[in-house]
């Protein structure tokens, strides 16, 4: 796992009879970036001999997929076998490229809209940004576009890459296969209205953040719209109708920014959750999945319906022996519901990419508190080492785990099963 402030980038390691084969499962970051992505583009190239046999976009956020963009360079050196990706980024699925292509336009009108206003915060602006990209004013095409250039025609050689939903077999590369090692596709799913499900807030490990809304991504919904002949006089005794008419424009921006959090974290839903496993070992990486992607895995539909009000005999087994676990949405309250907690195997560890201060209560300390228990004190934090030789670790996050190595001290954390 490698410290390069909000972002994903991991590199799984098989030992194969003709030597180490390398998977790479995202590479990015966004927010917070402590300008080591590069550093750690090129510990990873020399870690694989540039040859990675599997690469894995769990989706196209920039904390996920930044690094293809800005290294490019080092990726078009590097063989690659296999690239995965999500059914959402199948360009032949015109469902697919219609839902990607109507939230990238969304984002964009939001953007345009709360720049024009000059009121909106940060906040919301790096989140919009997340979707789409930082604009390259150079170039001419934000950083997301150059990074999924890269993902489908990027490397040294040219490799068509392959699209999962939950339940598809995938087919990994032969050496791999040949190591002992397998995968199972678990998310996303293909239902649109449980990718559009972000937060349950009685599985969340919360207590005063409110619920997104998860309505249709537009400033208001058509039960607040009228127009000022409907009301009767007395309805604008203490304010005319052109000052309640003023006063809704300039809430505006507050109702967009709530869109724009609604549109970022869709993205989220469309996280390619795999388990992989191999000699006994079992590994879940989550991608940065959110509720409706966890409902269909563990009710096996939306929560409450007949047939989906308990954790299925699928989502326990899998749970239940679990040696590893990637922590979904790095530690966010929405990203790993409290049954799926409850369901983990004893003793398993666990890793959480994440960097303080760049969101609102990001990580999510209850979250951070229940996995430690559940795992016996044995999760890291990509913050618990040195970014560089200027950059020391975060105190907050306390100490690195013995569990956990750190052989340099810097960059990155190591765990062997």
């Amino acid at each position: 796992m490698f410290r390069v402030g909000f972002g994903d980038f991991f590199l799984l390691t098989v030992p194969h009879k003709d030597g180490k084969k390398h998977i790479l499962i995202d590479c990015g970051v966004h927010a917070k970036d402590l300008g080591t992505i590069r550093s750690a583009v090129e510990q990873m190239a020399d870690d694989c001999g540039r040859h990675l046999s599997l690469v894995i976009m769990t989706h196209r956020h920039a904390d996920h997929i930044s690094g293809f963009a800005s290294c490019s360079d080092i990726f078009s050196e590097i063989t690659v076998d296999a690239v995965w990706m999500p059914w959402f980024e199948n360009p032949t699925n015109k469902i697919a490229s219609a839902f990607q292509a109507s939230l990238t336009a969304t984002a964009n009108q939001l953007a345009m809209r709360l720049n024009a206003r000059g009121n909106a915060e940060a906040e919301h602006l790096r989140m919009l940004e997340n979707i789409t990209g930082v604009p390259d004013p150079v170039q001419g095409f934000s950083s997301n576009q150059k990074a999924l250039d890269v993902l489908h025609n990027g490397f040294k050689n040219k490799v068509k890459p392959q699209y999962y939903k939950s339940g598809d077999q995938p087919s990994l590369p032969a050496e791999l296969t040949a190591a002992g090692l397998s995968a199972q596709i678990i998310g996303p799913p293909i239902d649109p209205v449980l990718i559009a499900q972000m937060t349950n807030k009685a599985q969340q490990y919360l207590s005063d953040l409110t619920v997104e809304d998860d309505a249709s991504l537009k400033p208001f919904a058509d039960a607040f719209r009228a127009i000022e002949t409907q009301y009767p006089d007395e309805a604008f005794e203490f304010y005319s109708a052109d000052q309640v008419r003023q006063q809704i424009h300039d809430a505006q921006p507050l109702a967009l920014a709530a869109r724009a959090a609604a549109a970022d974290k869709t993205l989220n839903n469309q996280s390619l959750v795999i388990v992989f496993s191999m000699a006994g070992r079992n590994l879940l990486f989550a991608g940065d999945a959110q509720w409706g992607n966890w409902e269909h895995f563990l009710y096996g539909g939306a929560f409450g319906t007949p047939g989906h009000t308990e954790i299925t005999g699928q989502a326990k087994a899998i749970l239940s022996s679990i040696d590893f676990y990637k922590v979904g949405h790095h530690g966010s309250a929405n990203a790993t519901p409290k049954d799926a907690v409850k369901a983990m195997r004893l003793g398993c560890c666990g890793m959480c990419s994440t960097q303080i201060d760049a969101y609102n209560e990001v990580p999510r300390e209850p979250l951070l508190a229940a996995l430690s228990e559940r795992m016996n004190g044995q999760i890291a934090r990509s913050d618990q080492v040195a970014a560089n030789a200027s950059l020391g670790p975060n105190t907050a996050a306390g100490p690195l785990p013995a569990a956990f190595t750190a052989p340099t001290g810097v960059l990155f954390v190591d765990f062997e099963l």
